[in-house]
């Protein structure tokens, strides 16, 4: 195993409404750890852009465990853990600087391609040489584990238009935006249930994200139309998941799929039943009062 370590001190605007880290923020992170990983392998993105290949994302894995704010410093350990015919796994272990808490898990799954064609590529002999795959695997704990299934549950859609700054080197749509899709989905889910996060807060309890996994099938360009197919798919006392497919609406493909899980948690922090009329309004969506 060939390990490379970084370390990301946090900026103001890389916070999110609550005054935590930017779920899409961990992944640009590991982004560029993992860039730079590569570089110091000797494969840096001027090596890619000279011999035409390049890695895209296929599927995107993270557990949160705890929170990083504004001036603290995120440490991003990052390796290789396999390599097969045209795809590798590559894992990440993010802690606080200050106090070594354990603040995400995370794995990514990338296919190595040709630039010109995007058809995938062999991956070469020398690059197992280089990285020194770890060849081990652990579970990640982003599934939720004695749960409910729901039923009969209702089908929020949301649109957007892909925006220009969204848009990687590749030309298409950088994978830790779909993220911030997927979250402002969810927001625009529950207000359209009839209760906003407005509504929420002063309540004294709220949901905070604990994990994604996110595969991607088709990239998105610049000025698709998108829609976003929301619902909840399992309930727990304290966690819920939810399910949303991200398609392009013109051509109807499904662009990506991703499984979120969330917790409720009261104003400090800690885990919560939240109110039964509440959930029942959001999952099947009508308002009964």
């Amino acid at each position: 195993m060939r390990p490379y370590t970084r370390r990301f001190r946090i900026r103001h605007y890389e916070l999110d409404f609550l005054g935590h880290l930017n779920n899409a923020s961990y992944v640009r992170f590991m982004q560029e750890a993992a860039i730079e990983a590569s570089t110091e392998a000797g494969f840096s993105p001027q090596w890619y852009r000279e011999n035409g290949t390049g890695w895209v994302i296929r599927q995107l894995e993270i557990r949160y465990h705890a929170q990083v704010r504004y001036g603290e410093e995120l440490e991003i350990k990052t390796w290789v853990s396999d390599m097969k015919r045209v795809t590798s796994h590559r894992e990440y272990l993010l802690t606080r600087a200050h106090d070594g808490a354990l603040v995400a898990r995370a794995r990514v799954n990338w296919v190595y391609l040709a630039l010109n064609t995007g058809a995938p590529q062999r991956i070469p002999e020398y690059f197992r040489e280089a990285f020194q795959p770890s060849d081990e695997l652990e579970e990640l704990g982003i599934r939720m584990a004695k749960s409910k299934p729901t039923e009969n549950v209702h089908r929020y859609r949301s649109t957007r238009r892909v925006q220009t700054f969204e848009l990687d080197t590749m030309q298409h749509v950088h994978h830790a935006a779909y993220l911030n899709w997927i979250e402002q989905a969810y927001f625009d889910a529950i207000r359209a249930a009839g209760h906003p996060l407005e509504q929420l807060q002063p309540q004294g309890w709220s949901v905070v994200q604990r994990g994604h996994d996110i595969e991607y099938f088709e990239p998105a360009r610049d000025n698709d139309e998108i829609e976003i197919v929301s619902w909840i798919c399992e309930m727990a006392k304290v966690r819920g998941a939810w399910w949303h497919e991200i398609y392009n609406a013109q051509t109807g493909k499904l662009l990506a799929r991703d499984y979120s899980l969330g917790v409720f948690v009261n104003t400090e922090g800690k885990l919560i039943v939240p109110p039964q009329e509440v959930v029942n309004e959001v999952v099947y969506g009508r308002i009964s009062r």
